[in-house]
């Protein structure tokens, strides 16, 4: 195993975002990530790589060219330690306001995103489980929008990076607490990836205009795009019957590779989310995954708790007898 890992994420540290009408703290820290790190470091030993360099040119695998523009040239408008929050839904190309962008989100987000193209290059390479440990996340970041303090979406920058390489298919299951809706829109059309995503009921929960059970792709993607909307207050015996089912999907599509966004705010005590998962669900959920003889990489999402990082993904792994 691998982990991929880039100091730099230290200077994404956006500061506020809107709630309503309220400017709260923006949660995303760095702290969350460095947990992990530190956790895996120690438990493992050397294991750390750093990120690879890639041309810019890989964005339009997956986003178009107004979009990434638009977010390089909007940067350039602010000034130090200004934020820039979206005016007017449809020409903003922001689908919220937890999304600020800052005079360095541009870099950021592509700082990891190359994180997760580096997890899929030691794929490639003969790895059998790769982990980015990144920062933005990626998984709500659409072909021509931000969202959800998503830039770019990672996990599906790492499938097209893949495919690049050969006629190869690619299985994505998202286990973060909230919908991958930009993950499945990327791919709604596409019969060589196969999107699953396990999460909080939209109609609750964001990004509340996707992640709806009837959403099952369309065109040569009708049937490929998989969502378990789940009801709140969910213990782990449900959740973990669910992923059963998520896992038999990939089973049957039988893919090449396997990627997993993957979120620790289902654990019963992030306040932020309304599943109940204790500790010992992650040991399990890794055991489940680890049956799949697949190569697999998993790339952080959500998860803003650095103590809850930490136990989550130190059974998360001891369950991937890593």
């Amino acid at each position: 195993m691998k982990v991929v890992y880039d100091p730099r994420h230290v200077f994404y540290s956006p500061k506020n975002e809107l709630n309503g009408y309220e400017m709260i703290d923006n949660i995303d820290k760095p702290g969350r990530i460095e947990t992990i790190k530190e956790i895996l470091q120690l438990k493992y030993g050397d294991i750390i790589v750093g990120s690879k360099d890639y041309p810019r040119s890989y964005l339009y695998f997956v986003h178009s060219s107004d979009y990434v523009n638009w977010l390089k040239e909007k940067q350039y408008t602010l000034e130090d330690n200004q934020e820039y929050f979206p005016k007017v839904f449809g020409y903003d190309m922001c689908m919220d306001t937890k999304t600020p962008v800052g005079k360095n989100t541009f870099e950021m987000a592509w700082i990891s995103a190359k994180c997760s193209l580096t997890g899929a290059s030691l794929l490639l390479e003969g790895e059998e489980l790769a982990y980015s440990c990144s920062r933005p996340l990626g998984h709500h970041a659409g072909i021509t929008y931000c969202g959800g303090r998503s830039y770019f979406n990672n996990a599906a920058l790492a499938a097209r990076y893949l495919q690049k390489n050969g006629d190869i298919y690619i299985a994505i299951l998202d286990l973060d607490f909230y919908a991958g809706n930009g993950t499945q829109e990327i791919f709604y059309e596409d019969n060589t990836v196969l999107t699953i995503s396990i999460h909080g009921n939209p109609s609750n929960h964001y990004p509340y205009i996707s992640g709806f059970e009837w959403e099952i792709g369309e065109n040569e993607g009708r049937g490929y795009n998989i969502n378990f909307p789940l009801k709140d207050g969910i213990n782990g015996r449900t959740y973990l019957r669910v992923l059963e089912k998520a896992l038999l999907e990939v089973e049957d599509f039988d893919p090449d590779f396997l990627i997993i966004p993957f979120g620790s705010n289902t654990h019963e005590k992030d306040l932020t989310t309304t599943f109940n998962l204790k500790d010992n669900d992650y040991r399990e959920i890794g055991e489940m995954i680890s049956y799949l003889n697949i190569p697999k990489l998993i790339i952080q999402e959500g998860g803003f708790n650095s103590q809850i990082n930490e136990k989550v993904v130190d059974n998360l792994f001891n369950g991937l007898n890593i």
